[in-house]
């Protein structure tokens, strides 16, 4: 590799990791994603001049090819620049404050970024993160008191991405996933001899938008002398919507006044399924048969190819059960990750091995891009009512998310059962 190619490959290296900066759904982003995102902008300028120098040292007919492939390197649009430009820029916090306000976010980066997407001034893109809350003095009557730090409300971790569920920025309208079911194969033919004939066929997914909502109150008073309760507030209704939508992927969820606005979870999609007897359940060679079934050979060649995530009753399972007692005493656990499987746990998806009850859902890793999706329309909505609840000094803030799921490849993901004898 010459240094040209270098320098090139340095350029790209930068503009991938401005992507998948850019990309990072918002509930796996750091706290330092504004310093990384502006970090890596600053290394693009550099990464160009290098490349230019490397060109100039090369021979005039090399250099011109070169700059041909440079075209074809930085493919990043103008558009596209000045929407990373003004991302870097914004303020979430200017979001939820014009909301409690009652206005909306016409002025600034904010409102430069919902012109450039097309969102009212009372939208917000969905995958912007919120600021960290500023420490500063609280004020109740004569005490003066010092927020240390907000103590936020723990949630579940999402586990959705775990199995490969590709969560996707979408824009307005009805998201289309088309799947390739069926094609040609290659066939050893000898002189004069003809191919067979192949028919290519695909099957389309449609996903329609469907709302998850989250509703809060919060009082003048408190907004008064608590400094940071906005985003405090937000950041709260945000991880709440963001928890049920990653545990809707897994339980579903039928509760929608209209069927159209039901969503259909990995527990009742029609999905490859193993099961484990209640006999078996504290066998782990039996427990390890049962994940072994998934490796196909054709979506998953080993168990490493296999994305798990484990309910918590299946988790204390395995960690406090001894299936070889007569041996070393060792667990289920522990087998099953001597043998080379991992998982994660997610909370409040089954808490029993009963008959009925599921122990794990899994995603199998090869040809998973697009398998399973969850678009997100990217139109998030605050809307502010200071009337309803005005003769109690009551603000309610409800945030709005158009979202939808569906597996275009159901082949990509299993489950684990637990039943009776």
């Amino acid at each position: 590799m010459d240094i040209v190619q270098k320098a090139q490959l340095h350029i790209s290296e930068v503009k991938a990791k401005i992507t998948d900066l850019l990309e990072t759904a918002e509930e796996k982003r750091g706290e330092d994603f504004d310093g990384d995102l502006e970090k890596a902008m600053k290394q693009v300028k550099p990464a160009e001049l290098q490349l230019q120098a490397a060109l100039v040292s090369q021979p005039e007919e090399t250099a011109e090819k070169m700059v041909e492939k440079r075209a074809e390197v930085v493919t990043e649009t103008a558009e596209e620049r000045e929407e990373t430009e003004l991302r870097s820029k914004v303020n979430f916090g200017k979001y939820i404050g014009a909301a409690m306000a009652g206005t909306g976010v016409t002025t600034g980066a904010e409102g430069e970024l919902n012109e450039h997407l097309g969102l009212a001034a009372n939208q917000f893109p969905m995958d912007l993160l919120a600021p960290a809350i500023e420490v500063r003095a609280l004020r109740d009557g004569d005490a003066d008191v010092m927020a240390r730090s907000w103590v936020d409300r723990v949630f579940a971790d999402s586990a959705a991405m775990r199995i490969g569920i590709n969560f996707e920025s979408v824009p307005p309208g009805i998201t289309a996933h088309p799947v390739l079911t069926a094609g040609g194969s290659g066939e050893q033919r000898g002189r004069t001899q003809a191919a067979g004939e192949s028919t290519y066929s695909f099957t389309v997914s449609e996903l329609r938008p469907t709302r998850n909502a989250v509703h809060g109150i919060y009082s003048l008073e408190d907004h008064a002398r608590v400094p940071g309760l906005s985003d405090a507030i937000l950041r709260d209704m945000r991880e709440g919507i963001v928890e049920k939508v990653d545990r809707t992927i897994f339980r579903g969820d039928a509760t929608a006044n209209e069927d159209g606005a039901d969503i259909a979870g990995l527990e009742t999609l029609t999905i490859g399924e193993e099961t484990i007897t209640q006999t078996n359940k504290v066998k782990g060679d039996e427990t390890l048969k049962a994940f072994l079934s998934f490796v196909d050979g054709i979506y998953a060649t080993s168990l490493g190819d296999l994305s798990v995530v484990a309910a918590e009753g299946a988790n204390t399972l395995w960690y406090s059960t001894i299936h070889n007692s007569a041996a070393d005493n060792e667990t289920i656990a522990r087998f099953l990750m001597a043998a080379g499987l991992s998982w994660m746990v997610r909370g409040h998806i089954e808490s029993s091995t009963s008959n009925g009850d599921f122990g794990a859902f899994v995603g199998l890793a090869r040809g998973m891009a697009g398998a399973g999706v969850a678009p997100v329309w990217n139109r998030g909505e605050l809307v502010r009512d200071p009337y309803s609840n005005a003769n109690k000094g009551e603000v309610k803030l409800t945030v709005n998310w158009l979202w939808n799921f569906g597996l275009p490849r159901t082949a990509n993901f299993k489950r684990i059962k637990f039943v009776s004898n």
